[in-house]
């Protein structure tokens, strides 16, 4: 099992120090990016008092660390899901219950203005498809962060899906490896969805009311090894499929 000292010092430390940046610039990130969410996107999240309701229940009741697992149709996915799950308020009060994510570095880091914002915004990047060892220490941060009390969102399809629905054969394994290195882990899956989305895109189209639905569980595999992290990832895999089929049948498509 992979231990937090897998990290370096400096690299715990450049993690802190990330952490610490974040928590003191939040008031002014946050309102620039919820401002243009709700006014120039015109964005607005269903039942939003409840869903943060919801989420605060959780992280005072639950023990142990959470993964959040969620569908993924724009590149700003993660960045709706932080603004639905708690206010800037909430997030000051207690920065830990501010969701890390995972970016693809060829998609945000290629730009001084988003490489910016996304190291404020919890951000650990990774390079899908590149070496085995820094694919690997992207993955250890994370495992850091979980087992510190943080909490994570990784989108298990490994990128935004090219129908427009839950594609089950292009989830990643890493996602049980996850689970499975860090003791007492629950997920919490999301299927988040604007209501005009009928396809991927970069940003969602403008005026979208989103839906979102959470369901936790602790996923429990009788396998071992790479068997078990199979099973903990289709596992997660059969979750979503669940609830988008419940979307979809309760619009009606």
């Amino acid at each position: 099992m992979t231990h937090m000292n897998d990290l370096k010092f400096k690299e715990r430390f450049a993690l802190k120090i990330q952490y610490m940046a974040g928590w003191v610039t939040l008031p002014f990130w946050s309102t620039l990016l919820i401002a243009l969410m709700r006014f120039v996107g015109r964005y607005r999240i269903q039942h939003l008092r409840e869903i943060r309701r919801y989420y605060k229940n959780l992280k005072r009741t639950v023990e142990g660390p959470i993964l959040l697992c969620s569908n993924h149709l724009t590149k700003i996915d993660s960045l709706i899901l932080n603004w639905s799950l708690a206010s800037t308020w909430s997030y000051m009060k207690s920065f830990k219950i501010f969701s890390w994510n995972l970016p693809e570095r060829a998609n945000f880091y290629q730009n001084y203005i988003l490489r910016t914002l996304c190291y404020v915004g919890s951000c650990v990047p990774i390079d899908r498809g590149g070496s085995r060892e820094a694919v690997k220490k992207s993955l250890d941060k994370v495992t850091y962060l979980l087992r510190k009390g943080h909490t994570v969102t990784v989108f298990p399809e490994g990128g935004r899906s090219r129908t427009g629905r839950i594609q089950e054969d292009k989830f990643t394994y890493g996602v049980g490896r996850l689970v499975n290195k860090v003791s007492n882990c629950h997920v919490l899956c999301v299927y988040l969805r604007g209501h005009n989305q009928k396809n991927y895109s970069d940003i969602p189209h403008k005026g979208a009311r989103f839906y979102m639905n959470m369901e936790l569980f602790k996923p429990e595999s009788a396998y071992s090894g790479l068997r078990a992290t199979r099973d903990v990832a289709n596992q997660i895999a059969g979750r979503l499929v669940r609830m988008e089929q419940a979307y979809f049948a309760a619009a009606g498509q």
